[in-house]
C-alpha cells in the first residue's frame, strides 16, 4: 500500500513537471503563429498529458487489487498511449508544419479526442461486463461448492450412525452426492432462485439427518421422509441442469 502511494507521488511530480515544461515550451518557442491554433494545441497536449496521468493512477490502484494484469487494462494503456502520441504528432504536423486553418485544426483535435474517448469507453464497458460475468461465475461456483460441501458433511454424519439401517441412509446420500458431482458447477444469474431453493432443501435434509441420529430409535417412516427430501433435491437439481443447458 505504501509502495503504491509512493509511485503515485512520483508520477504526480512527473506530471506536474511535464505540465510546466509544456507550457513554457509553447510560450518560449512560439509554437504557432495563430493564437487560436496555439491555444488549441496547448489545450490538446495538456489534456493528453492529463489523460496519461489519470490512467497511470488508475492502473496503480487497479493493478494492486488483482493478481495478474488484465488484458482490458493493457488495452486501455495501449489506447491511451496511442491517443497521446497522435495528439503530439498532429500538433506538430497540422499546427507547426502545415499551419492548417484554425477551425479545421480544432476539428481535427476534437475528432482525435472523440475517437480516443469512445475507444476507451468501449474498452471500459467491455471490461466492466467481463468483470461482472467473472464475479457471477465465481459466486455460482462458490454456491455449488457449498452445496457439495454440505452434502459431504451430511454423508460423513450418516457414516457415524451406529444403526443397522445406516447403510441404507448412506446409499441414498451417496447417490445424491454423485449426482451433484457430475453436474455443471457454473450456474447462471437467472437460476439464482432455483439455487436458493436447492440450498434450503439441502439444509433441511442436513437438519433432518441430525435429528435422526440424535434419536435413540428412528421412526418407522424415516426412510420415506429422507427419500422424499433426497428426491426433491434431485428434482430441483435436474431442473437446474436442464435450464442451464438450455441457456448455454
Amino acid at each position: 500500500m505504501n509502495k503504491g502511494k509512493r509511485y503515485i507521488r512520483i508520477i504526480t511530480v512527473i506530471y506536474v513537471a511535464a505540465i510546466i515544461l509544456t507550457v513554457f515550451s509553447f510560450i518560449g518557442f512560439g509554437f504557432s503563429e495563430s493564437l487560436f491554433r496555439f491555444v488549441t494545441s496547448l489545450a490538446a497536449v495538456l489534456l493528453a498529458e492529463s489523460v496519461v496521468y489519470g490512467y497511470c493512477i488508475f492502473w496503480l490502484r487497479t493493478a494492486g487489487s488483482v493478481q495478474r494484469t488484465s488484458p482490458v487494462l493493457l488495452s486501455g494503456a495501449f489506447i491511451t498511449g496511442i491517443y497521446a502520441v497522435v495528439v503530439f504528432v498532429s500538433a506538430i504536423v497540422f499546427d507547426w508544419m502545415l499551419e492548417m486553418s484554425p477551425l479545421w485544426y480544432a476539428a481535427v483535435q476534437l475528432l482525435i479526442l472523440l475517437i480516443g474517448g469512445i475507444t476507451l469507453a468501449a474498452i471500459g464497458i467491455y471490461g466492466w461486463n467481463a468483470g461482472t460475468e467473472e464475479q457471477q461465475v465465481k459466486r455460482s461456483l462458490q454456491a455449488f461448492r457449498l452445496h457439495q460441501s454440505e452434502l459431504n458433511e451430511i454423508s460423513e454424519l450418516a457414516s457415524s450412525w451406529k444403526h443397522t439401517e445406516s447403510e441404507q441412509l448412506e446409499k441414498m446420500l451417496n447417490k445424491l452426492r454423485d449426482q451433484f458431482k457430475f453436474s455443471d458447477p457454473v450456474s447462471d444469474s437467472s437460476l439464482y432462485a432455483t439455487e436458493d431453493i436447492m440450498h434450503q432443501q439441502i439444509s433441511l435434509l442436513h437438519d433432518h439427518v441430525k435429528l435422526l441420529l440424535m434419536a435413540q430409535e428412528p421412526q418407522d417412516n424415516w426412510q420415506v421422509e429422507i427419500n422424499e427430501m433426497v428426491e426433491s433435491i434431485q428434482t430441483t437439481l435436474e431442473r437446474r441442469n436442464r435450464e442451464l443447458a438450455a441457456l448455454k
